[in-house]
């Protein structure tokens, strides 16, 4: 932190034209250094004056400087929480308050996002008086960018669902075509979508690069994992299954996603499929 002159042992080619190098400190980290040749004194200034005056003017510069990117490190800062706020509140606004509870299903959620936004999406659809549409999703990215897309993800499942319950593959296809051509190929979504029909007590599902939502009854857990592949990275999708399941009563079924698979405790251990 001292000033220290460059004799002719220890100077380069690049630094023969200099005489002084002052090191500029910002609390304990070097940020610069001043060189400085051809020092020449007066009757008014000895060099040590002119050198401890133009080390104090370069520190005065230097906290400026970082007085300047501190601040606008608190700007940015600053607009990426206004910008979070919004994307939680336009998410909140997309999740569903009052889930179906009735002689026909009883539906309950949790929902618990990671510093209060997440990409986690479920929604539940009325299509007829006969039958319910629910799905459990994980939408990439964050912030404003994610919010967007769950909200237009939203609109068009809402729009499409009444159209194409019938044949949930053809669904699929649809959401897929417009997720790929709102994102181009940059952004995806992994959805579990379901139709259960109360009078047949069958439930039709595609899973769509999910986790595989738990199906419980007699004593037995299944995984419903036939589907398709994640929505949004390829025009068109490889293949589409569908799967069936006819539900006794007393069936529970539970939709997540991989924020409960891979909560970590203390310990840094995985909650993992096998304890849900």
């Amino acid at each position: 932190k001292h000033i220290a002159n460059l004799n002719a042992r220890n100077k380069s080619e690049k630094l023969e034209e200099f005489e002084v190098i002052i090191p500029v400190y910002h609390k304990d980290n070097a940020l610069a250094y001043v060189l400085i040749g051809d020092l020449k004194t007066d009757e008014n200034d000895s060099l040590e004056e002119k050198l401890k005056f133009i080390q104090t003017i370069t520190n005065i510069v230097i906290v400026a400087v970082e007085n300047k990117k501190l601040f606008s490190n608190q700007v940015q800062q600053e607009v990426l929480k206004k910008e979070l706020e919004l994307a939680a509140k336009m998410q909140s606004m997309l999740i569903p308050g009052d889930l179906p509870y009735d002689k026909h299903v009883e539906m309950a959620s949790v929902y618990l996002p990671h510093h209060d936004i997440g990409g986690d999406y479920f929604d539940t659809i009325p299509v007829n008086d006969d039958q319910i549409a629910f799905c459990v999703g994980d939408i990439s990215g964050k912030g404003i960018a994610a919010a967007l897309l769950m909200a237009n993800f939203q609109a068009n499942l809402r729009s499409l669902i009444i159209e194409h319950h019938e044949d949930l593959p053809k669904l699929v296809e649809e959401l897929n075509d417009k997720v790929a051509r709102i994102t181009k190929g940059e952004k995806f979504i992994t959805i579990f979508l379901g139709l259960y029909n109360y009078e047949t007590r069958q439930l039709r599902y595609v899973n769509a690069g999910h986790n595989p939502s738990l199906l419980c009854c007699n004593g037995q857990v299944k995984e419903l994992t036939q589907g398709c592949t994640l929505l949004g990275m390829f025009d068109d999708l490889p293949f589409i299954n569908q799967g069936e399941e006819t539900l006794p009563e007393g069936a529970v079924l539970l939709n997540y996603t991989d924020g409960l698979i891979d909560f970590e405790n203390e310990k840094k251990e995985f909650f993992s499929l096998e304890r849900v």
